[in-house]
């Protein structure tokens, strides 16, 4: 048995125990929160036979632990993923990683130091259908990719996390990681943000926000638009030489559609299977049980890459 803690009682933890159930094997056995009352009040409605925590730190002293999903806002990532780390468990964090690069590098330091597997769980890079696309690519079924566009939008901003900078909201933090994370898995790390406009709540924090990366000298980029307060069709495209790629929504990926270049479609994949937090999951039990410390749908370069990303485009805005 595969015995999975979670420390925070949101929303994406009770998907994730919802995806977890899907798995043969695999065991929620701690849910922890700040109150104990709310995370008996979770594990009541979500995961009857797992003990509630009333503190993050006892789930550092509970035995036979795999793996630990951090789901706290995204201010506590890095307090918690050192925490666990310190106490040898291997952490799943929840995106965005950590609130700066400086913060990334410094977890990963102490994993490295004390042989503790360490993921961000940046859902998208584990999906089959993302593994295709990618494939294509890789093969050159579009040629050299010159451009990427994608939207990603929804409706949330009655979140109180979502407008509060203390927690690390705002809409890069919170969606913009995503078209980020795709543009980095297709056009690399070595990506610079040349633009970056965003309309902002009186928080400071961003409600939308466009930005554009590209490759130095090279002249390839990707164009991206997020917003917390509409819904946007969430579709995305990649352009090649010799023909483009259609995503349908690039937050969960449903369908992909290849195209050559008299726009005739040559191709196409649907999702099938397990749902991307099952994936998830499924990869780092994986991981962990080959003796791994990184897993390899999402590097610790890969991570850390995006944060230094993360940086630039805050600082621009």
């Amino acid at each position: 048995m595969f015995n999975i803690g979670i420390i925070g009682c949101g929303a994406m933890a009770a998907k994730m125990i919802e995806s977890i159930s899907m798995l043969e094997d695999v065991n929620v056995v701690a849910v922890a929160s700040r109150e104990r009352s709310r995370a008996a009040k979770f594990v009541k409605k979500y995961c009857p036979e797992a003990k509630p925590l009333g503190t993050y730190e006892q789930m550092t002293r509970q035995k036979d632990i795999d793996l630990v999903y951090i789901a706290t806002p995204n201010t506590f990532h890095y307090e918690n993923a050192i925490m666990c780390i310190k106490n040898h468990l291997n952490v799943l964090v929840e995106k965005p990683f950590a609130m700066s690069r400086e913060e990334t590098d410094s977890i990963f330091t102490e994993a490295k130091n004390r042989g503790v597997f360490v993921c961000e769980a940046m859902w998208t890079s584990f999906m089959p259908l993302h593994k295709k696309m990618l494939s294509w690519i890789e093969s050159g079924k579009i040629g050299a990719v010159r451009y990427i566009q994608s939207n990603l939008g929804y409706n949330v901003e009655d979140r109180p996390r979502i407008t509060d900078p203390s927690l690390g909201g705002g809409a890069y933090l919170d969606l913009g990681v995503y078209p980020t994370n795709l543009a980095v898995s297709i056009l690399g790390e070595n990506l610079d943000p040349v633009s970056a406009f965003a309309h902002k709540y009186s928080t400071g924090v961003e409600k939308d926000l466009s930005y554009v990366l590209e490759i130095p000298h090279d002249g390839a980029m990707a164009v991206s638009f997020v917003t917390v307060a509409s819904v946007t069709d969430r579709d995305g495209s990649v352009i090649g030489e010799n023909g483009y790629i259609k995503i349908t929504n690039i937050n969960d990926y449903e369908k992909i559609e290849l195209y050559n270049d008299k726009s005739e479609l040559v191709d196409s994949a649907v999702r099938e299977g397990l749902n991307s937090y099952a994936v998830e999951i499924k990869a780092c039990m994986d991981a962990v049980r080959k003796g791994l410390i990184q897993c390899p749908e999402m590097p610790w370069h890969k991570t850390a890459a995006i944060a230094s990303i993360n940086d630039r485009i805050r600082r621009m805005i």
